[in-house]
């Protein structure tokens, strides 16, 4: 059952704009690690920049709203005792071999999840200031063991976001599908138009 308050309006925005931000990053990234003849890099590259500034400034404002906003809902992602009792079954129940716990509006796994994303952002933001401007930042580039290095972490964590927004789209999708609707839409299923 989906609760209207459960997502106010500033998340389902926030929530709009990381699906861009990822998309164009995530094109653009695989274009920047495997270009094909005639690309204009330099604009690819400055798009790819231009939508990392946008992620971290939707990041920043979607942080502030957690803490300080109308709906704070810090407390939501916050891992708890309950969560650490609750982690191997609701890991068995996605393995198909156990009941579903009883959770809170998160579960223990989404909770790692969401708290995983700004975390794998910060790795993907270091990896790329360092890779756009190897010549002021190369010494940077030594705690990961090189250019190289740099540019297989910034690659690894790509791959990371992606497999982690593919298993949360699966799980929408076969879980939580009314509540998919009201993210995209802002209506929930039993409303008039959907």
């Amino acid at each position: 059952m989906v609760n209207p308050s459960d997502h106010p309006l500033y998340q389902r925005v926030s929530h709009w704009i990381n699906l861009i931000n990822f998309l164009v990053l995530g094109i653009t990234g695989w274009f920047i690690h495997s270009p094909y003849p005639g690309m204009p890099m330099n604009l690819v590259r400055n798009l790819h920049f231009f939508f990392m500034y946008f992620l971290v400034i939707n990041g920043v404002i979607r942080f502030y709203y957690s803490f300080f906003g109308k709906h704070k809902d810090y407390k939501d992602i916050i891992l708890n005792t309950q969560d650490l009792k609750n982690f191997w079954p609701q890991t068995k129940y996605y393995l198909f071999m156990g009941k579903d716990p009883e959770t809170g509006k998160y579960n223990p796994l989404q909770k790692i999840a969401y708290i995983s994303f700004p975390i794998m952002a910060m790795v993907q933001i270091i990896t790329g200031a360092i890779l756009y401007w190897p010549e002021k930042l190369a010494g940077y580039a030594w705690y990961f063991g090189g250019l190289a290095a740099v540019r297989g972490f910034h690659y690894l964590f790509m791959w990371l976001f992606i497999a982690l927004v593919g298993v949360h789209l699966y799980l929408v999708f076969t879980e939580a599908y009314e509540q998919f609707l009201f993210m995209f839409f802002g209506k929930i299923k039993n409303q008039k138009g959907l």
